[in-house]
């Protein structure tokens, strides 16, 4: 047996290599919609950016999980989710005579849904042209990427002594298609269908010649369970990756429309510059209307493509553009032991829009970079410092040259490195900073105070007058500052000011919502120099969803680890306990939480990380004493000082 988990990363960096885009390697229980084109123990899907694949295989070809993936990316290479129900009218005549064009079907009905639903059993036919599908991609396969064929023979191999004889059509197609020959003679038509989509230059639509073809025998013989008919996939997986790849052929379309409005805006405004006349009007009433025609059906067209998409997102998942993915464990101590691989985090650019106001974030910089940078220029490195035992230098090392005049006298080669020489030392120290976006930093800063209801004067007000409250209040009145205010003010001054000092740093902020789900948003890598980008980062930083720590700590301690300096630096800044939809068994006790944070302050302190937690949340003595090392976090009590303490905890871990 083989567990996708040790090898998920490796087949993330595989796949990537071979379809040059980033694909996140998933369990197929984490698909969202579990209708897919799979049999027995064959499992394997796909959605927008993410492969599918199952938790564990029962073989032990160790490229078992390589060969999965290739047929998946061999679906989009083949241009498997490509078939056009107007194509196939034409070119197939087997196809014109099932097709029966479905009631209810419109604009938006996928090619697909259309193709099975010619048939009585749609379901079947979804499997048979997946069947047919496979041996197309296999021969492509094959012949792209030779190295494939001794893989693809091993885990067919297994699978054959591993699955169960049957006289199922379907199971006796995959049995010629994984290469047995016990069932030569049986199905013929079905095995020379499967021989033949092996051969070059074969398209989907060949395989929909072959599905009509086959489909009446199969049905006729296949071997329903309890006498059911199999049932309709009305969203079967295939049908949906066609609509998505169907998304972007109308966004072509909509481009050229606008292409068609532009060149009748400046046709239009030629023509009325060049005569003013009786005549010349009626050719503007008309280019009005050509006008009106395109912009109508550009806005039809729009509405129909904005409303597929939100279809789409929701059948197959939200697309995350090119954010990564990573799985980590999580400690449960009720159960005294690591859940392996619980949760997924995945890793985001914060992006800002290059027009978004960054004027208040300067003048935080300009009011507090000062103080912050004379605070940590006490930790700036001496300077020079003498090297001993060097092979040249400006001084002799007198203590190597007498170790040197014994090594000869003893009859040994001595060490000729016997010069110092002064050396301009540089502070090694890479620091992130972990910024809690979750949706309580929304708060402002000062509560309101409560309402005086003891003094309510209940005449004096009409509770029946919607405006009465909204005509108290000030309109001048400017909107109270909040947590993520300070927080976004405090990243900055510390940006600034680490930039002067020439210590490697990077900060990120983390939310999310489920342990499938927690998001960590990259607003500066330790590599990056501080820059506007790096500012409009930091102004995109917004409150997000709720505060699974534990994960966002281990994803932070693994880029520590990659940096490769010597000091490493951990910092996080919250505003409360942690807390997610299901960070523990029951949603209100944060035990859970904390306690699996503490395990994930403990093990980057195991592995050399210096950490150290900073909250905003006055009551957070009552859990952080029992969440963090000993003197390893602080509370704030005013949160306009956080910019001040930050400074002076960095300092104090830093400057030994």
């Amino acid at each position: 047996m083989i567990a996708l988990a040790d090898s998920e990363n490796t087949l993330a960096l595989f796949t990537e290599g071979i379809a040059g885009r980033y694909f996140h390697i998933k369990a197929t229980a984490e698909f969202t919609n579990q209708r897919r084109i799979a049999y027995a123990l064959d499992q394997a899907s796909q959605s927008s950016d993410a492969i599918y694949l199952p938790e564990t295989l029962e073989v032990n070809t160790d490229s078992a999980y390589r060969v999965l993936v290739m047929e998946q990316l061999g679906l989009r290479e083949c241009d498997s989710f490509g078939f056009r129900v107007d194509t196939g009218l034409e070119r197939l005549a087997e196809f014109k005579a099932h097709y029966v064009a479905p009631k209810g079907a419109t604009a938006r009905t996928g090619d697909y849904h259309l193709l099975f639903g010619s048939f009585p059993q749609p379901g079947l036919a979804a499997e048979i042209l997946g069947l047919l599908e496979k041996a197309r991609v296999q021969g492509y396969l094959e012949r792209t990427y030779p190295g494939i064929r001794r893989h693809l023979r091993a885990y067919h191999a297994e699978l054959i002594d591993l699955t169960p004889l049957s006289p199922d059509p379907l199971a006796i197609g995959h049995r010629h298609l994984w290469g047995d020959v016990l069932f030569a003679e049986d199905w013929a038509l079905l095995h020379a269908a499967i021989d033949d989509l092996g051969e070059p230059d074969r398209t989907v639509y060949d395989s929909v010649r072959y599905l009509c073809r086959l489909y009446a025998d199969i049905a006729a013989q296949y071997v329903f369970e309890a006498g059911k008919p199999y049932e309709a996939q009305e969203e079967s997986l295939p049908d949906w990756l066609n609509r998505e790849q169907r998304i972007e052929e109308w966004q072509e379309d909509i481009d050229h429309i606008d292409d068609q409005l532009m060149a009748a805006e400046m046709l239009l405004a030629e023509e009325m510059d060049a005569t003013r006349g009786e005549g010349q009007e009626a050719t503007v009433r008309d280019a009005d209307v050509d006008l009106k025609t395109l912009t109508d059906e550009r806005d039809t067209r729009q509405r129909r493509m904005d409303m597929e998409k939100s279809s789409v997102q929701h059948a197959l998942g939200a697309n995350r553009g090119q954010a990564r993915s990573f799985r980590y464990d999580e400690w449960s101590y009720l159960e005294r032991r690591y859940l392996t691989h619980w949760c997924r985090v995945y890793e985001e650019r914060l992006d800002a829009d290059s027009n978004v106001d960054t004027g208040e974030l300067k003048r935080v910089i300009r009011d507090y970079q000062p103080r912050v940078q004379r605070q940590l220029e006490q930790i700036r490195p001496t300077g020079l410092q003498r090297v001993s035992r060097v092979p040249d230098g400006d001084e002799l090392d007198l203590n190597a040259i007498i170790e040197a005049r014994q090594d000869i006298r003893a009859g040994h080669s001595p060490d000729e490195r016997f010069y110092s020489r002064k050396e301009r030392m540089h502070r090694d120290v890479c620091a992130v900073f972990l910024v809690d976006l979750s949706a309580s930093t929304d708060d402002p800063i000062e509560p309101p105070e409560p309402f005086d209801w003891d003094n309510y004067d209940e005449a004096a007000d009409n509770l029946r007058d919607p405006w009465g409250a909204i005509d108290e209040l000030e309109p001048d009145e400017e909107p109270k500052r909040k947590i993520i205010d300070v927080q976004r003010e405090a990243m900055v001054v510390m940006a600034s000011a680490l930039d002067a000092l020439g210590d490697s740093y990077g900060i990120y902020g983390f939310s999310g919502y489920g342990k499938d789900c927690v998001e960590v948003f990259v607003a500066k890598e330790p590599n990056q120099g501080f820059s506007q980008t790096t500012l409009s980062a930091i102004a995109a930083m917004q409150p997000k969803r709720s505060t699974r720590m534990g994960p966002a700590i281990r994803h932070s301690t693994h880029k520590l680890m990659q940096s490769g300096h010597a000091m490493k630096v951990l910092m996080v800044i919250s505003d409360g306990f942690p807390q997610d939809s299901d960070y523990g068994p029951e949603r209100g006790n944060h035990e859970y939480g904390v306690q699996d944070t503490a395990k994930a302050l403990l093990e980057a302190q195991q592995k050399g990380v210096e950490t150290f937690c900073v909250t905003v949340d006055r009551s957070g003595q009552d859990y952080l004493k029992r969440m963090c090392p000993d003197a390893r976090y602080l509370v704030i009590e005013e949160i306009e000082d956080l910019p001040d303490q930050l400074s002076k905890v960095y300092t104090a871990l830093t400057g030994r």
